[in-house]
């Protein structure tokens, strides 16, 4: 009798062990029960099992935070409004730009969206503290997250359909309460969950997947989603390699071994670009503020390496939206110029046709006798290297302001005095002292 019942136990118990494993497998990610178009599971591989020689290399350039006559002339330059700029299909380059709302021209989004450019959502306020993302409440994230989805359809009268993408305020996730917003909001896709591998300009990259089982990754920024949202896309935030190839870092600006010349600045782009076209060729994700390009060097190593991009055949530089149309969809080079979602009817300088008014006037002089000038003030942008707080990746910790200034450096008596007083001297002028002087002098006459 005991016999038998010491029996009963030990098959009950293999099989609850053999039902749990059961239960985890299914509750794991794996081909079998994940497929394109509509999950995938996160890794190296090639959607379609293509070799890498037989894909397009896409390059994604994403900029985040306002758009206004700062970089206007950026924008404009980089990807020219006459298509000039073109991928092997014909159809002009393109990029990604989270935009926040304060200090943003609408009317430039209308036109660079009319461009083939893509819109995305990057907040209201992008407020300060850094902390506040991670502990935001529902209702307040999601009035930060819809409201700019909303002023971009009002404002910039974008289509609702377009807008399908999000990413937080300094990388800074939210857990569940950010991804249940995006996901009962019906967007497409997240950018926000910085991925800190490979550390290195030689190995392969992550590809874009879904949360259809969960992130299941290493969460480097707290908090990270712990449930499933089938479907819904993840554009990780790939770590580049700095010119150096020493440190990573999450933002191309945020690098601590910030490029001296316009030399390194180039390697630091062309480095990482080899790393994904010699390895699984997946995107190559280029993420930046348009501050990196107050440096004259950072502009025009940028502004070089689109130019040679766009005379490699495979190579195809485009936004967040339609590399997710490959990935969910992936056909081979041979038949990339067919591809539906990349196919575009462009037609020159067809932002002319968005008819609208520039909100914020650029600032003007008027020398004399000569016609009036427009004039951007580029604020100071401050080498990235060595001795801040920021982390391994380059991201401020929580509650920082980052390290750019507005011109002048942290001694400057200027940035200790009151408003009002900001843009006058912290000492008597020459003129001043010339004048008490005389006075002085006239006074000693008298006596």
């Amino acid at each position: 009798m005991n016999w038998l019942l010491w029996t009963l136990f030990v098959c009950f118990v293999v099989g609850l062990a053999v039902a749990q494993k059961k239960s985890d497998i299914e509750n794991r990610c794996t081909p079998s029960n994940c497929k394109l178009p509509k999950c995938r599971c996160p890794g190296h591989s090639i959607p379609g099992g293509y070799k890498p020689e037989d894909i397009p290399q896409m390059v994604i350039i994403t900029f985040d935070d306002a758009v206004n006559w700062e970089n206007w002339g950026y924008y404009s330059r980089l990807f020219p409004p006459d298509g000039s700029r073109a991928n092997p299909n014909g159809c002009p380059i393109g990029m990604t730009l989270f935009v926040s709302h304060n200090f943003t021209d609408y009317c430039m989004i209308k036109k660079i969206h009319a461009r083939g450019n893509e819109i995305a959502d990057h907040s209201v306020s992008h407020r300060l503290p850094h902390a506040w993302w991670a502990e935001a409440t529902d209702e307040d994230l999601s009035d930060e997250i819809l409201t700019q989805r909303q002023n971009l359809a009002d404002l910039a009268e974008i289509p609702m359909e377009d807008l399908k993408g999000w990413r937080s305020p300094f990388l800074q996730p939210t857990g569940d309460t950010m991804f249940n917003i995006l996901y009962k909001n019906n967007f497409t896709y997240d950018a926000t969950m910085t991925y800190p591998f490979p550390r290195n300009v030689y190995s392969p990259v992550m590809w874009p997947f879904t949360l259809d089982y969960s992130y299941t990754l290493v969460c480097n920024i707290d908090p990270c989603p712990k449930k499933a949202y089938p479907g819904f896309w993840i554009l990780p935030v790939v770590v580049m390699m700095d010119y150096r190839e020493h440190l990573p870092c999450a933002y191309v600006d945020f690098c601590k071994n910030a490029p001296r010349n316009q030399d390194e600045a180039f390697q630091l782009l062309w480095k990482n670009f080899l790393r994904n076209y010699r390895t699984n060729r997946a995107p190559l994700y280029i993420n930046l503020h348009s501050l990196w390009l107050n440096v004259d060097f950072n502009l025009d190593a940028l502004d070089d390496f689109i130019q040679r991009l766009v005379t490699m055949d495979d190579v195809y530089i485009t936004t967040v939206s339609k590399a997710l149309e490959w990935v969910q969809n992936p056909v081979p080079l041979s038949q990339i110029k067919d591809f539906e979602p990349w196919k575009c009817d462009f037609k020159p300088n067809q932002e002319d046709d968005a008819f609208c008014s520039f909100t914020y006037k650029p600032r003007t002089t008027r020398p004399p006798n000569k016609p009036t000038t427009t004039t951007t003030q580029r604020p100071n942008y401050v080498n990235q290297g060595g001795g801040d707080n920021r982390n391994d990746l380059g991201i401020p910790p929580k509650g920082s302001r980052g390290n750019v200034q507005d011109g002048r450096g942290s001694n400057d008596p200027r940035n200790r005095r009151p408003w009002f007083l900001k843009n006058g001297s912290p000492r008597i002028s020459t003129s001043l002292t010339t004048l008490l002087f005389v006075l002085c002098l006239a006074a000693k006459q008298l006596l």
